[in-house]
């Protein structure tokens, strides 16, 4: 019986000096893709990635290029070794790690995209009186909002950025509105609250005019045709062509991160594989899904680890049916939503 494979790409949080080291040390094809990198951000990355600081490689001006230039390497490496999997998706900046595993996005197209947003982005948090909160126990999706509502107004700017797990949020506002969702959870013994820095993303409408100023840039960039179907975190649907996966993309920028949605499309796969540093995907998808098979990807003996997983024929994606891929995890609910709101 073939295994049904899902791979995912974590977004920001989890990086670290030294990731990727033996995987660049090993394959010429990572050491093209760290000179590519360097060439279109003018960074060193083999530094930034091996002998940098935590600061730096967390850095809101570099953390997204080097998780993408990490992810679409390690995936390169699993393509070329046989991994084919049924759909893909990935998380916040992750999915731009998808969007290159789905062969839509190139990986100069992504860096080129991700070094002017990172610049963007930094000016636009710098002297700001934003923040992110994380909150992982204690509310249903209809009574975060509640208290989102309630604690919103036109001078107190509060939003759910993210919904990651059943009782699992990432809130983005104002400082004020934030301090008031920390006492509310103080009072009612909500304790599993923490302090995120905005370099986890904002994910609202507060990020409105920042769209409008890196459209200009986002519409250079050329997706091409999936050859594998992408669950994209704005809709949380399959989507199997370029105008519903960038229309998908930008519109994460100031909308919710729908990954508990998200999770619920994997529901037909049997092996979970997470490309990329960290675990936070897998353990979310472990509270959803017990008994599935999952693999994290971030050395060249995890690689090793899912041999059995690699296609003894290597296939190219162009001779795989994108239609049979689909009708194999489809659900009613799912396909391509293209809503060019936002």
């Amino acid at each position: 019986m073939t295994k049904r494979i899902g791979v995912v790409f974590p977004g920001y949080g989890e990086q670290f000096v030294g990731m990727g080291k033996e995987l660049y040390d090993e394959y010429r094809v990572v050491q093209e893709f760290f000179e590519q990198a360097t060439s279109v951000a003018n960074k060193n990355f083999v530094k930034l990635l091996f002998a940098s600081s935590r600061e730096e490689i967390s850095s809101t001006r570099y953390a997204y290029l080097a998780i993408f230039l990490l992810e679409a390497s390690l995936y390169q490496v699993l393509f070329d070794k046989g991994l084919r999997p049924d759909f893909v998706s990935g998380y916040g900046i992750g999915e731009y790690a998808a969007c290159f595993a789905s062969q839509s996005l190139s990986l100069v197209d992504g860096l080129y995209f991700l070094n002017k947003y990172s610049q963007f982005y930094q000016e636009f948090v710098q002297d700001k009186e934003y923040a992110v909160l994380k909150i992982t126990r204690g509310f249903s999706l209809e009574a975060m909002q509640k208290l989102v509502d309630e604690i919103s107004s036109d001078n107190k700017s509060l939003f759910i950025a993210a919904h990651n797990s059943l009782e699992g949020f990432y809130l983005a506002g104002l400082k004020d509105a934030i301090e008031e969702v920390k006492e509310y959870c103080k009072q009612h013994t909500i304790r599993k609250v923490k302090d995120l820095t905005v370099e986890y993303g904002l994910h609202s409408e507060l990020m409105n005019s920042l769209v409008k100023q890196i459209s200009l840039y986002y519409h250079k960039i050329k997706f091409k045709e999936l050859k594998v179907p992408v669950i994209t975190n704005v809709d949380a649907t399959y989507v199997t062509t370029s105008e519903a996966l960038q229309s998908a993309v930008m519109r994460r920028v100031n909308n919710k991160i729908n990954w508990y949605e998200v999770s619920q499309g994997f529901e037909g796969c049997d092996v979970i594989i997470s490309v990329g540093p960290g675990k936070q995907l897998v353990e979310w998808f472990q509270e959803m899904y017990p008994n599935k098979e999952y693999h994290v990807i971030r050395s060249l003996a995890d690689i090793e680890q899912i041999s059995s997983l690699f296609e003894k024929e290597v296939i190219p994606f162009d001779k795989k049916k994108l239609a049979d891929a689909d009708k194999k995890n489809e659900k009613s609910s799912d396909y391509d939503i293209d809503n060019d709101e936002g």
